[in-house]
Parts: structure tokens; sequence; C-alpha cells
């Protein structure tokens, strides 16, 4: 008879619950998952040395439309907890995926023209160039772009559901 009154009013309790049990709600500016990696290509390696160069801005003009802020909040994010420190070779990149739910941000870093280099302060600078450089009407509708020098390429990419672009 226990076991039936225990099971009984765990049966009630359980019904009386179920409807009010929500997911937790989405905090506005904040992403709800991170995704990270390291892609490499080829098994190349070079010395260690100073990045220089013409800093080049290529904006998408197209695609995903994002605010500015969530996409500095990447940004920093990205940088100062992952990237700074983190030593890129040539033809390798380093990323993350950010996910807001309605939106993702894709930021990245990658070696190029044989050079290999340790992710400094510059990070920040480097991907927030597309940010303000690019759709300069306001602090919406930022859809990114990359940033190109003698031996990184940033890359700051607004998506929509998931997807880049």
């Amino acid at each position: 008879m226990k076991f039936l009154t225990v099971t009984a009013l765990l049966a009630m309790a359980t019904a009386a619950f179920a409807g009010i049990i929500t997911a937790p709600p989405v905090i506005p500016g904040k992403w709800l998952s991170v995704e990270t990696g390291i892609t490499e290509i080829g098994n190349t390696t070079s010395s260690l040395e100073a990045r220089g160069g013409t800093e080049v801005v290529t904006c998408y003009n197209v695609g995903t439309k994002a605010d500015r802020a969530p996409i500095i909040s990447v940004i920093d994010d990205w940088c100062n907890n992952h990237a700074i420190g983190q030593t890129i070779s040539n033809g390798q990149k380093i990323w993350a995926t950010y996910d807001y739910g309605t939106f993702t941000v894709r930021v990245s870093g990658a070696a190029i023209n044989g050079c290999r280099f340790v992710v400094d302060g510059n990070c920040n600078r480097l991907l927030r160039l597309p940010v303000d450089g690019c759709n300069t009407g306001g602090v919406n509708g930022k859809q990114g772009g990359y940033e190109t020098d003698l031996c990184g390429q940033w890359n700051t990419d607004p998506g929509s559901n998931g997807q880049d672009f």
C-alpha cells in the first residue's frame, strides 16, 4: 500500500508541474554555444617572425546582418579567452563559431605566405576592422568581412541559423 501511495503522489506531482517546466530564457546579448577549432592545411612550418605589411579590408556587403554589440562581444571573448597566446603556423587557421540562436558569428585567424606567429592583442583590433570598416551607416546591419596583411588573414562573419555568411 505504501508503494502505491508514494507512486500515486509522485505521479500527481509530476503531472501538476509538467506544464510549468520551461526552457531557461535566452539572455539577450549572450550566445547559446561556442564551437572552436584549429584547421591545418599541409604540414609546413616556418620560423617565428614579426608580422607586417599593409592591412587590406574586404567587405562581404551581402549575407546575414547583425548588430555591432554581439559581434564585438564574440571578438573580445574569443581573442581574450581562446586565441591570444596560440601559435599559428603557415596554412593553419584557428576559429570559433558563436551561436546566438537566431544567428551565429564566426571568427578566425590564419597564417599565410609562409608566416608563423603568436596571436597577440592585435587579434581584437584586426577582427574589428571589417566590423567597423564595412557597412558604415551605423551600428546595425553589420555583415562582416576579412582583413588580410602580409602574414595573416582575420575573418569576422555573422551567419544565419548556424551557417556562415
